[in-house]
């Protein structure tokens, strides 16, 4: 009888302490755990009082090293970092969802949710959570690798603003897609870098972009549906907006990353109807291998 009552007793203290409420907020805990460079980065962009106050918050926290590499020269941009990286809302784990859209404190921008069930991730913005969550009086903190980046305008915008993209702007432009990469989503874009457009060769690409149609196809053979981080890679062959072939993605066991045979270069930049990731070779799909290939043979026949 006696153990009985004891084993009551034990299970009713722990049922009590699995419900009691978290009294230390968002600053407290980061001012327990000594993340004194977050803490300032906070203080900066004038978030102390509001993290303290009663929220409730989701706090995605990045990494010391990642945090250490932040613009100090730029303090605006750092104080708009970091209000990018708090949701308003308390988010769990559990409570994020593939392709959902979190309102952050960064007027007007929202944070990109995607869960990889085959790798059993949860990403933001392509940034992974590492640690597991750690719940608190006005909100809930995650632990993620690296810094978000808030989405640089649409797949069309991110393509039209950078330096190394041109001819792919140009070529999209030729192809009729500034509508697709406009508007389509969720979308990830493989972008063939103006390097990439080289390598192919002058005449395939004038031959290209004299048969928009063949182009169109060309094009939409570097798009798949969804967004798709390199955090998320592993070997797999996905389906693509031209329909009949199929791209393949592969992550090296240490290193690098493909599409196909183009090798991903620079950081992926995030839209708000997807991902781009610039590669360094236009690809070009099995189906349709003889019809750009005699490109170039019609050009050496007409030279």
């Amino acid at each position: 009888m006696y153990a009985l009552l004891v084993l009551c007793m034990l299970v009713v203290a722990a049922a009590a302490q699995s419900t009691t409420v978290p009294t230390s907020n968002i600053i407290d805990h980061l001012t327990t755990r000594r993340l004194t460079t977050l803490l300032n980065l906070i203080q900066q962009a004038g978030l102390t009082d509001t993290l303290k106050g009663p929220g409730p918050f989701t706090l995605f926290s990045p990494d010391v090293t990642s945090l250490g590499n932040l613009d100090a020269t730029d303090p605006a941009k750092v104080t708009a970092l970091i209000k990018y990286h708090v949701a308003n809302g308390q988010y769990r784990r559990a409570d994020l969802y593939n392709e959902e859209s979190l309102t952050s404190l960064l007027p007007n921008q929202s944070i990109r949710v995607n869960h990889y069930v085959s790798k059993g991730i949860v990403t933001l913005e392509g940034k992974d959570i590492r640690s597991s969550e750690q719940e608190l009086s006005n909100g809930v903190i995650h632990f993620i690798k690296g810094v978000m980046m808030p989405p640089a305008g649409t797949v069309l915008d991110v393509v039209s603003k950078d330096g190394n993209l041109t001819t792919l702007a140009s070529a999209i432009k030729t192809a009729m897609l500034d509508n697709f990469f406009q508007d389509q989503k969720p979308i990830t874009l493989f972008a063939p870098t103006d390097d990439a457009f080289n390598k192919l060769g002058s005449a395939t690409v004038q031959g290209l972009i004299a048969d928009p149609t063949l182009l169109k196809s060309v094009l939409q053979y570097h798009v798949v549906p969804g967004t798709i981080y390199r955090a998320a890679y592993h070997t797999s062959y996905l389906h693509t907006f031209e329909e009949a072939d199929q791209i393949r993605l592969h992550r090296f066991l240490f290193f690098g990353y493909e599409a196909d045979d183009g090798g991903m270069v620079d950081d992926e930049v995030s839209a708000t109807n997807g991902v781009v990731q610039k590669i360094d070779a236009v690809l070009i799909p099995s189906s349709l291998s003889d019809q750009v290939k005699a490109l170039t043979a019609g050009a050496a026949t007409a030279a």
